[in-house]
């Protein structure tokens, strides 16, 4: 079965069926089972903020910088564990895929769900740290907050259109995990997780910025930290590089997905 609209809205309850198990399965042999997910960001901000604030004296003196990486690995992790789980998951489910006929785009979708439902409730952790360092830094919960829904779903675009890019590219490209994995780290240290664009030289600024994830970053910062709306620019942009990866990503994944079998 052909991954079209058509086909992914009328199996919609297939896809609230994978979520649940994604969620389900991640963590069922782990003692702190659904924890990891939030330890992991927190275990990490600790480990940053140690490097950078403390032994190096590095860090944003404007906010509360372990907030300020709380938020920015939070939000890469949603979607940097999306990428990293997509690229092999057709190939995991190759013997379902063969027996079963389905829409195949709903695997890699409800990876990228799953890990959105993840961090939609870590952020609440992080707002937790936005009331505890509220008399200090005023980043008291505010009405912005209303904003986030529409941030969130922005960067789980984006990150939808990847994720059915890489998980068809495992499929045909075995060293594809392998490559991602270096790539995402990469990402990572040319994101602003661990330092604010003023940081950034003027000259070299337009091209950071054409990383989506300067502008996703800045836009939960600003509403979670700051207290206000996130720029035109911000939203504008993340909106258009959603959509666009979104399209092509679709575009990419229903191109080839009758190869697919033939490859598992």
């Amino acid at each position: 079965m052909q991954s079209s609209i058509k086909n992914l809205i009328s199996r919609r309850h297939l896809l609230r069926i994978l979520v649940s198990s994604n969620l389900k399965r991640q963590n069922k042999n782990t003692t702190l089972g659904y924890l990891w997910w939030l330890l992991d960001p927190i275990l990490m901000t600790g480990v940053y903020y140690l490097l950078v604030a403390v032994l190096f004296r590095r860090g944003d003196g404007n906010s509360p910088y372990l907030m300020y990486l709380l938020l920015g690995l939070l939000s890469y992790k949603a979607f940097s564990g999306s990428l990293a789980q997509s690229v092999s998951m057709l190939q995991n489910q190759g013997a379902i895929i063969k027996a079963i006929s389905f829409p195949k785009a709903v695997l890699p979708i409800s990876m990228v769900l799953s890990n959105a439902v993840y961090f939609i409730v870590a952020l609440l952790v992080a707002m937790g740290m936005g009331i505890y360092y509220g008399p200090e830094w005023g980043s008291w919960p505010n009405w912005y907050y209303l904003m986030l829904p529409l941030v969130i779903s922005f960067q789980v675009m984006f990150t939808v259109g990847l994720a059915l890019i890489v998980a068809t590219l495992g499929v045909f490209f075995k060293d594809t995990a392998n490559i991602l994995g270096h790539l995402l780290r990469m990402w990572y240290f040319f994101s602003p997780g661990l330092y604010s664009l003023d940081k950034i030289p003027d000259h070299l600024l337009p091209y950071f910025r054409l990383n989506p994830f300067c502008e996703l970053m800045t836009a939960y910062r600003d509403i979670m930290i700051f207290g206000r709306m996130p720029t035109v620019f911000d939203l504008g942009y993340s909106f258009i590089t959603g959509v666009v990866s979104l399209l092509f990503g679709y575009w990419v994944f229903r191109r080839y997905e009758g190869r697919l079998v033939q490859k598992l």
